[in-house]
């Protein structure tokens, strides 16, 4: 009873204050934008190599409450925020007040509204830790680079393998462990992801016609955490297969990897 009561005092604050006061605002977590420095300094690099300056035009897709959109507003860029959320793009619009920034924001499907913008439309497109939480991922990907011009840059990270490898192993979960070893994408503990090598991420991106200009890991230390003293033999095994077959590189690893990459101009490379 208790419970229910509280439930229904925050959908009353929600509906009359149009916020929510528990929503995980991706922009005030410490932790959330120290993983956003990550990102940016990446994207930095990556602009200053390519000779880039703004201002350019630049899609933030599953751009939550604006933790990488507003630093990439204050770089120049004019960027457009796109999410479902309602509330989140109220955050971020606030935020971007505060902060000086301007950015351009849109509630909208992905799936919806990807395939309705006029293609060539964006000097670079950003998605992060959006793709690997969707079954039609491939479908977002394919819209997300129709929509840059020739010569334009995109950002977008995916899950590594060894990620959901070692999240299995720490939990004990055998059977999670073999399906991440053994397929490609799937449900553990309830819920869809997807999950890539560096390897296949290459394919993807060239099969797409893109020029993969790096695959760094997003967060390496910050989520190792798999003690073989901890686990038993068949476990041990298991590690040891993710070990050989997921681990030689480092750029596998990471909390993700993000892929950053060219779309050719036309006439060539």
């Amino acid at each position: 009873m208790i419970r229910a009561l509280k439930k229904a005092a925050r959908k009353l604050k929600r509906a009359l204050l149009r916020d929510e006061p528990t929503y995980y605002d991706m922009f005030q977590s410490k932790g959330e934008r120290f993983f956003a420095r990550l990102y940016l300094h990446q994207i930095r690099q990556t602009l200053r190599d390519q000779g880039w300056q703004p201002p350019k035009k630049l899609l933030d897709a599953g751009c939550q409450t604006g933790r990488l959109a507003i630093p990439l507003s204050q770089w120049g860029f004019k960027v457009t925020g796109v999410d479902t959320s309602d509330l989140a793009l109220r955050r971020l619009r606030l935020h971007a007040a505060r902060e000086a920034a301007t950015v351009k924001t849109v509630r909208a499907n992905l799936a919806r509204w990807l395939p309705k913008q006029a293609s060539s439309s964006y000097d670079a497109v950003l998605c992060t830790e959006v793709l690997y939480l969707r079954e039609n991922w491939r479908e977002l990907l394919a819209g997300l680079i129709r929509l840059l011009k020739p010569g334009g840059l995109g950002f977008i990270s995916h899950r590594p393998r060894a990620y959901y490898v070692a999240e299995a192993l720490g939990r004990k979960d055998t059977q999670a462990a073999q399906t991440v070893l053994s397929l490609r994408e799937g449900k553990l503990w309830g819920s869809y992801y997807n999950w890539q090598t560096r390897q296949e991420l290459e394919e993807i991106y060239r099969n797409a016609q893109m020029e993969i200009l790096s695959i760094v890991p997003m967060g390496v230390l910050s989520w190792l955490a798999v003690n073989p003293d901890d686990l038993n033999e068949s476990q041990q095994d298991l590690l040891f297969r993710a070990e050989r077959d997921v681990s030689p590189k480092i750029q596998d690893s990471g909390r993700y990897l993000l892929v950053s990459f060219r779309r050719p101009p036309r006439g060539g490379a």
